[in-house]
């Protein structure tokens, strides 16, 4: 068969099977083949919106999740109010049909067609890319827009232009309303403007990179500052990951975990995101999140000489996965088999995609140490927080994606390459 019409054949079985993924559960269903996690929570905050309570649990208000993924819930939920768990479903089937097309872009903009081509099956077929798309979580959403933001990123790279300069500063604005740690990312577009090599206009686009996500953002912290008295700024989430960083680092919700939570905290997280009157015995988010916050340091010094091993964990559950190897000890064995062949699977992406940098390296040196910037500072900012797959997914699939394309095809030239230069033995009569 054909290269071409191999790819086609390849890309038509992948959406089959995002189809699939995204078909097969009941209408119902806030997850598949998933404990529940956090969708309780944002179906929870959708709900109250839509029965005008606002951003809110038990009528306190809440800035402990984005509000970006309950408003487009509620909008499903006022548009379909019986059926809206499948609206989300295929609206993020298309989110995630539209990363691997945008992460495809961005390798032909890197690399060439053929690279474009590998990283479209990568995408495709990459389980920690489908997974997301059938539960009623940021992570299909917040990749698209991860995406997004590196393609403007690349484009800057080439063009150093206003227009790409504008598409950073409302992607990475978007993102942080989606998902709170993507407010790191207008630094990043910031940094990588000032690298750039056009130096016409550039403060204009640093500015602009920088001042317009502040401009989207600028309305839930103004609402912040209004409901919590100045007390809190963008998120009251920072003080319980902090805290879970050290006792449950996985950030995962397995047996004992609450208990741990609550005798280190006082309170859980399931305890705030709730309309239950237990929610009232607790103290606003504003005095949870201090009093969680003045913890931390005491928690990572009784740790002592253990910390650096906390760390490597961490670091492995991040940018290996293991989390979805080792601690998932609550799940049947069969969910934990999927889970370790999706890891396996990752593992390959992330090989092809170290590399596919070190051909970038090559190719375009600033590009390629912008990129290991923007993947080693979200690891530093994560370190004291929960890392898991969950976290990294949104963040850097699409990142490994794009560079997996390059390696493939760099692994099939030095392949045929190496075929050539195999000496043939000449036989003489």
């Amino acid at each position: 068969m054909r290269p071409g019409r191999v790819f086609v054949v390849l890309v038509l079985l992948g959406l089959t099977v995002r189809i699939w993924f995204v078909a097969t559960p009941s209408a119902t269903a806030l997850t598949f083949h998933s404990g529940g996690s956090d969708a309780p929570a944002y179906v929870l905050l959708a709900k109250n919106l839509v029965s005008h309570r606002g951003f809110s649990y038990a009528g306190q208000p809440s800035a402990f999740r984005p509000p970006g993924y309950p408003v487009l819930i509620s909008g499903a939920m006022i548009i379909s109010p019986q059926h809206w768990v499948l609206l989300v479903r295929w609206m993020q089937f298309f989110f995630g049909l539209a990363t691997v097309a945008v992460c495809s872009l961005a390798a032909l903009r890197l690399f060439h067609l053929e690279s474009a081509k590998a990283t479209c099956i990568a995408g495709v077929f990459l389980p920690t890319l489908i997974f997301p798309t059938a539960q009623i979580l940021t992570e299909c959403l917040a990749a698209m827009l991860t995406a997004m933001f590196l393609l403007f990123l690349i484009q800057q790279d080439e063009t150093a232009d206003r227009a790409s300069a504008l598409g950073l500063g409302v992607t990475a604005g978007l993102a942080s309303l989606v998902r709170f740690n993507a407010a790191a990312l207008p630094l990043l577009a910031g940094w990588s403007i000032i690298k750039s090599n056009g130096k016409i206009f550039r403060v204009v686009r640093v500015l602009t990179a920088l001042l317009v996500p502040v401009l989207i953002v600028a309305p839930w912290v103004v609402r912040n500052q209004i409901m919590f008295h100045g007390r809190v700024l963008f998120s009251t989430m920072d003080g319980a990951v902090a805290v879970q960083g050290v006792v449950t680092p996985e950030g995962r919700t397995q047996a004992k975990d609450g208990e741990k939570l609550l005798h280190t905290m006082g309170w859980t997280i399931s305890q705030l995101e709730t309309n239950s009157p237990e929610r009232l015995s607790l103290p606003s988010e504003a005095d949870l999140n201090s009093n969680a916050l003045k913890i931390v340091p005491g928690l990572w010094k009784a740790l002592g000489w253990r910390s650096p091993l906390l760390l490597g964990k961490k670091v492995a559950d991040f940018w290996l996965s293991w989390d979805q190897v080792a601690d998932t000890k609550s799940f049947p064995l069969s969910q934990r088999l999927i889970r370790f062949g999706g890891v396996a699977c990752y593992w390959v992406v992330l090989g092809l995609a170290i590399v596919g940098w070190f051909g970038l390296r090559k190719a375009r040196p600033s590009l390629a140490s912008v990129l290991l910037i923007y993947a080693a500072g979200y690891t530093l900012l994560h370190l004291p927080l929960t890392m898991n797959t969950r976290l990294r997914i949104p963040l850097l699939e699409p990142l490994l994606v794009i560079l997996a394309g390059a390696g493939w095809t760099s692994l099939m030239n030095w392949r045929t390459a190496r075929r050539v230069l195999v000496p043939v033995e000449v036989r003489t009569a």
